[in-house]
């Protein structure tokens, strides 16, 4: 029997997951700052191609759906190829890639009209929704089983600072260059990007995690991955398809998603619009104070992930969806700026702790070898929620009486507060995650 003292502190965790946390929590500062962009620059962009709220949801939802299109098969190959250190061989090449498009958004002579401004933000987000399973995972993977919440939380930290820095950036460059200018905004993540990549793939070596899993396993502590996951054999990649869809928490945490994702995307389409046309703010303004929600959304993905490893993930989840209910059907009693300061810090300290709650949630109840694939599943949901949302929005702004008539916003505050509530009724029926089931495995070489 094992004698050994069961270490969890933070304080025994090795440097090489500090590390490799620090790394994947920049790359997904980027990977917000890309995908909030455009929604920080909402009224910018519909007055200058002169879009209907309708129009502009519609738009916002093609961007977004792009998003879930690579998130399964992308997972799978992931999978399918390797886990701990090699899924860095994914990311770098994904993260440069995509960067470098939302650069090239940056040139007017590129994204002149509507249809090429479009055509290129889906590439963007093609590869950005491919490498948020993919660097979960990593993250994942990096860390032991029982600190696996306070690490997807500390590295989820990383997407209310992204959309945050969108709000920031979006209103000085508006403020310094003028609305003519608003592409400047795409020419900054490519340039953090670079640097930041060149490292991981230097950094992210199997002799790496070879000493961290040894570190773990000396602390009492369990490794991310199963023994005898580097054997050579491969896994089915069907199989790991079939075995998610058939694992029920998997499934309703996905639900569960993609109604929360209806929420979060919904605040990000109707609050700039609203701090434009009905609290009267500038552009500009309106870019800046959009994102105040972020400032606590950092402090919630620290505290709602780490009590999740203590309370549990359905116990922390269902808490965050009823909070995440009452503070955004409040928004209807925001009349002032000061009330609506007041909402968005409340609706923020849940607003973005629930995200990696629910990977936390699929990578338990993953079968063996399947984390990247559960995890995909979990953002392909959280997508299609998010491309859903904008059209749903827009059409609800423009049945309320348009742009300037506040009716069709306070529709969309309770229709919102709804999701919420029936996201809490799908968790409720998730069951205590069983031990991982192994899948079926190719031949080395198959």
């Amino acid at each position: 029997m094992n004698n050994r003292t069961n270490r969890t502190g933070l304080g025994a965790i090795h440097r090489y997951s500090w590390v490799s946390l620090l790394v994947c929590w920049l790359i997904w500062i980027l990977n917000a700052y890309d995908r909030e962009i455009i929604l920080r620059l909402g009224p910018t962009i519909s007055k200058y191609f002169d879009l209907s709220p309708a129009a502009w949801g519609s738009l916002v939802s093609v961007v977004m759906l792009s998003l879930a299109v690579l998130d399964i098969p992308g997972s799978i190959w992931s999978d399918h190829y390797g886990s701990g250190w090699k899924r860095a061989r994914f990311q770098v090449p994904l993260v440069l890639g995509y960067s470098a498009i939302s650069f090239l958004s940056g040139f007017r002579a590129l994204s002149f009209s509507l249809t090429s401004f479009v055509m290129l933000r889906v590439g963007v987000n093609l590869g950005a929704g491919w490498g948020e399973p993919v660097g979960v995972s990593n993250t994942a993977e990096w860390w032991p089983k029982e600190r696996r919440g306070f690490a997807l939380g500390a590295h989820h930290t990383g997407y209310p600072i992204g959309a945050m820095l969108s709000g920031i950036v979006a209103s000085f460059v508006l403020t310094t260059f003028g609305e003519a200018h608003w592409r400047y905004v795409f020419f900054v993540a490519f340039v953090l990007a670079v640097p930041l990549m060149l490292f991981w793939a230097r950094y992210s070596t199997k002799s790496r995690i070879d000493i961290l899993y040894a570190d773990i396993a000396a602390k009492g502590m369990t490794p991310p991955v199963e023994d005898g996951a580097g054997t050579g054999a491969k896994p089915n990649v069907w199989h790991l398809l079939g075995a998610c869809f058939r694992t029920r928490n998997i499934m309703l945490t996905a639900g569960n998603t993609l109604l929360t994702q209806i929420v979060y995307m919904g605040i990000n389409i109707v609050l700039p619009a609203y701090l434009y046309n009905i609290s009267g703010l500038s552009l500009a303004g309106a870019a800046g104070m959009s994102v105040v929600f972020t400032i606590t959304g950092i402090l919630g993905q620290l505290i709602w992930p780490s009590l999740s490893d203590i309370i549990g993930r359905k116990a922390t989840l269902v808490i965050c969806g009823l909070w995440m209910a009452a503070s955004v059907g409040a928004f209807y009693f925001a009349d002032t700026m000061t009330l609506i300061i007041v909402m968005q810090l409340l609706f923020g300290l849940v607003a973005n702790a629930v995200w990696p709650i629910y990977y936390a949630a699929a990578s338990d109840a993953a079968p063996a070898h399947a984390t990247s694939t559960a995890n995909g599943m979990i953002t392909t949901a959280m997508f299609i929620g998010g491309g859903i949302s904008p059209v749903l929005m827009g059409h609800l702004i423009a049945y309320g009486g348009g742009w300037k008539l506040a009716g069709g916003y306070m529709i969309c505050f309770f229709l919102m507060a709804a999701c919420a509530l029936a996201g809490v009724l799908l968790q409720l029926m998730t069951t205590r995650p069983a031990a991982p089931r192994p899948v079926a495995m190719s031949r080395p070489g198959a």
